[in-house]
């Protein structure tokens, strides 16, 4: 990306960043919730422990570093708050890979506005830096897709491990990432090569710390598919503090646009922005919904979310367009007015 782009992109989205900036400011207070305050007790392990304890060892390094300084709930909150930040002024660039310039200014209100983005950002949790992580793969690989640069393959690679210090989960993206390669190798072959080397580090860090712990997770709970009720209220994760029937209705809203945004792109079913577009939202946010509630997968999910919902937008008539935002705006406001009052 030239100079002046990056500064285009910077001038057409400060205004979602700093909307984010100051719904996760009015966070920073918040009391540390039980979940927090174990992570930090994690944070006093030796480095040995991390390293076998399962936790995002990667984090709980930061975490032990930034929690030197002081303990207090605003500081501990402020670590998610601006490395969130870091991951958000990212994003216009993967958002502009996948739908191109037009929808990533929707996409990045859509995200930034989240209640429940900025809820697991701005809180003691691997989120923010997992979202950095996810951000930087699909940059570095929506890169690589257009130039086949090898610079940008090494810092996928290097993404990749990061991710995996941070979540052995997280190696959902080199998988997602490698299912797209294979679909697309006819339009993609002179990359394959390439490709498949690079896989050998993140597969063979995959294997020497979570081989074990999938083996037990395949054995005790890919069969176990959660009762519809349980999904319904996994939706309600996401448009925090709403009724059942709300929870339903923005669910079926953000389904509606999702085909809306599908359908805009019918003409590029062998574009591998396309195949990975639909499998970036589907694949995460239905191991969120149905297995492991664990917020990254929801956060992996949101970004490719937000370009179908953004581009399914503009496909209405300027008067649909303004009925459709507000509507999801006021799901926000609702969502935040519930956690902060």
């Amino acid at each position: 990306m030239a100079e002046t782009d990056s500064i285009t992109s910077w001038r057409t989205h400060r205004w979602p960043l700093l909307a984010y900036f100051v719904l996760g400011l009015l966070r920073l207070g918040h009391p540390l919730d039980l979940v927090e305050a174990i992570a930090l007790t994690r944070a006093d392990l030796a480095f040995s422990d991390w390293l076998h304890f399962g936790y995002s060892p990667g984090y709980l390094l930061l975490l032990n570093a930034w929690a030197s300084q002081s303990v207090s709930p605003g500081w501990l909150h402020a670590f998610g708050w601006l490395t969130g930040l870091v991951g958000l002024v990212l994003t216009p660039r993967v958002l502009r890979g996948l739908g191109g310039v037009h929808a990533s200014t929707g996409a990045m209100w859509f995200i930034c506005c989240s209640p429940f983005i900025v809820g697991h950002v701005v809180r003691v949790s691997p989120s923010s830096l997992a979202l950095i992580t996810i951000v930087v793969s699909y940059l570095c690989f929506l890169e690589f897709l257009r130039a086949g640069n090898g610079q940008w393959l090494v810092g996928w690679v290097a993404a990749s491990l990061a991710a995996q210090m941070l979540h052995g989960g997280l190696y959902v993206l080199p998988l997602m990432q490698s299912a797209c390669m294979l679909i697309t190798r006819e339009r993609t072959h002179a990359r394959q090569k390439l490709w498949w080397i690079a896989q050998i580090l993140p597969l063979a860090l995959f294997v020497s710390l979570f081989a074990d712990p999938l083996t037990r997770f395949l054995q005790q709970r890919i069969g176990k598919v959660p009762a519809p009720m349980q999904i319904v209220e996994g939706l309600g994760r996401v448009a925090g503090g709403m009724t059942l029937s709300g929870t339903l209705a923005t669910a079926a809203l953000i389904l509606f646009l999702i085909v809306l945004g599908l359908r805009a792109q019918q003409g590029n079913r062998r574009d591998p922005k396309r195949i990975l577009l639909t499998m970036g939202w589907l694949v995460p946010g239905a191991i969120w919904l149905l297995w492991l509630p664990y917020p990254f997968y929801a956060l992996i999910a949101a970004v490719f979310l937000a370009v179908a919902v953004s581009t399914g937008i503009r496909t209405c008539p300027q008067w649909g367009r303004q009925v459709l935002w507000t509507a999801i705006f006021a799901v926000y406001a609702w969502g935040h007015v519930a956690v902060l009052r």
